[in-house]
């Protein structure tokens, strides 16, 4: 099937962009994902409603992130197959205050402090790694119709050239479903990370919110300036 590459057109775009999210990662269900886009109550239009919630706090996010650039891969009908979020730094990433390290769309309570944890223990592998200038893989789906398609090859192409163009390295986090695809873009794993918050006496709603989301473990991977890597010699970041 014939795929082509475009800039997301965020006006037209992204109601489409983030239910092709929601099913890519429903399909299998990747816990993490809960993190972000919760879904709330269980009702017959929770997931509607959930999903319009995620649209309008995944815009805000991006409209108030110079550094975030969507990509999308679409077919020849112009369906969304499969989209990208980039964050391209042009400086150290970590130099300012990051707004998404407290989880501000859960209510308030112990279900927040969970999800800020998670978020904090998330980020602190590459904070200490990658303190520099990089281009970031934030997200990569394929929805189910489209997967083993090539899909990913095209939105991971895209910001290798970026990456290039720029003369600096690449992260991102992987699951266990990504760590392949992403290994035979010339990327590395230098560290996993099992992200679990601890709190003494935690009450039913840290129990709860704990369950829903456990276990979550990713891998820190990365692509050295050009992508020229050689086992032995290059030097690999390390926690």
């Amino acid at each position: 099937m014939p795929f082509q590459f475009l800039e997301v057109d965020i006006a037209k775009d992204f109601d489409d962009l983030i239910e092709c999210q929601w099913v890519s990662y429903e399909n299998p269900l990747q816990i993490f994902f809960r993190m972000f886009c919760p879904l709330r109550g269980n009702g017959p239009l929770a997931r509607a409603e959930s999903l319009q919630e995620s649209v309008s706090l995944q815009l805000d996010w991006h409209k108030s992130d110079p550094t975030s650039h969507w990509v999308k891969v679409v077919d020849d009908n112009g369906n969304i197959a499969g989209a990208g979020l980039w964050k391209v730094c042009a400086e150290n990433p970590f130099a300012k205050p990051d707004d998404h390290s407290n989880a501000y769309w859960y209510p308030e309570g112990e279900t927040r402090e969970y999800v800020s944890q998670c978020l904090e223990q998330f980020d602190a592998p590459r904070r200490k790694m990658g303190a520099r200038p990089q281009v970031y893989l934030n997200i990569l789906f394929t929805h189910p119709d489209y997967r083993r398609q090539g899909v990913a090859d095209l939105i991971l192409a895209w910001g290798k050239q970026k990456a290039d163009e720029m003369g600096v390295e690449m992260w991102l986090d992987a699951t266990k479903y990504g760590v392949p695809v992403y290994e035979k873009h010339g990327f590395i794993v230098v560290n996993e990370n099992r992200v679990q918050p601890i709190k003494e006496d935690a009450g039913e709603a840290w129990e709860k919110i704990d369950q829903e989301l456990q276990p979550m473990t990713f891998w820190q991977m990365w692509r050295p300036i050009g992508g020229k890597y050689e086992e032995g010699k290059t030097v690999k970041p390390s926690v």
